[in-house]
């Protein structure tokens, strides 16, 4: 196996982690549309919410997972900021965590987009039930890809940590840790460096695009 190549073991949890994201709103569509017509015969409109918005989420997890572990379409080499800002958008639940779409900024490449989008996704993992999350790109020495996760008790999981690391072995990643490991190894694989810092309640991931 080459450097180049991700482990079979790493496609695995992949997948593992998009049945898991993808499980409950699928299973919400499921109970709400038995529970959709009262003893009346009416339409509950609370269970009507809950379906459309569960709808939703999965079609907007299936859309973010297309770009970040998939080919993402014949648009994803011409992708925006604002691109990714849709995406991520579209799978944050109600009011949990604020979130202003960036802007329209070119994001360099179809890999570059890859790895943003990867990068939020770690921030997201980063925050607790409510915070706020931030995607930018910073000018200046080439530019840098820049995600910031602020809430109290922000932190991303020892595992996720200990997963950033190119001596990470894949044997010891779980579902939880894995995309700690895919983010790193694609910053690897544009030969950048993924780093994070923590302090005072926000997590800031960052990877410059420049040597």
């Amino acid at each position: 196996m080459t450097e180049q190549q991700i482990p079979f073991r790493v496609t695995e949890l992949l997948c593992s982690r998009l049945c898991h994201d993808l499980i409950s709103p699928v299973a919400a569509v499921s109970n709400g549309l038995e529970l959709m017509v009262d003893e009346n015969g009416q339409l509950d409109a609370e269970v009507s919410d809950l379906v459309g918005f569960s709808i939703g989420q999965a079609a907007g997890w299936l859309m973010l997972f297309r770009v970040a572990y998939g080919l993402g379409g014949d648009n994803a080499d011409a992708m925006t900021l604002g691109d990714i800002g849709r995406l991520v958008d579209g799978v944050i639940e109600g009011d949990k965590i604020q979130f202003n779409p960036p802007t329209d900024d070119r994001i360099p490449g179809r890999d570059a987009a890859k790895l943003l989008l990867n990068l939020a996704m770690l921030g997201l993992e980063a925050l607790p039930n409510r915070g706020r999350l931030s995607i930018a790109i910073e000018e200046g020495s080439g530019g840098c890809f820049v995600v910031v996760a602020e809430a109290k008790g922000a932190a991303l999981r020892p595992e996720s940590l200990d997963a950033l690391s190119p001596a990470c072995d894949p044997e010891t990643l779980t579902a939880r840790s894995v995309q700690g490991f895919l983010t790193a190894w694609l910053a690897r694989e544009m030969g950048r460096v993924l780093k994070v810092d923590s302090i005072d309640g926000a997590v800031t991931l960052r990877v410059s695009l420049s040597d």
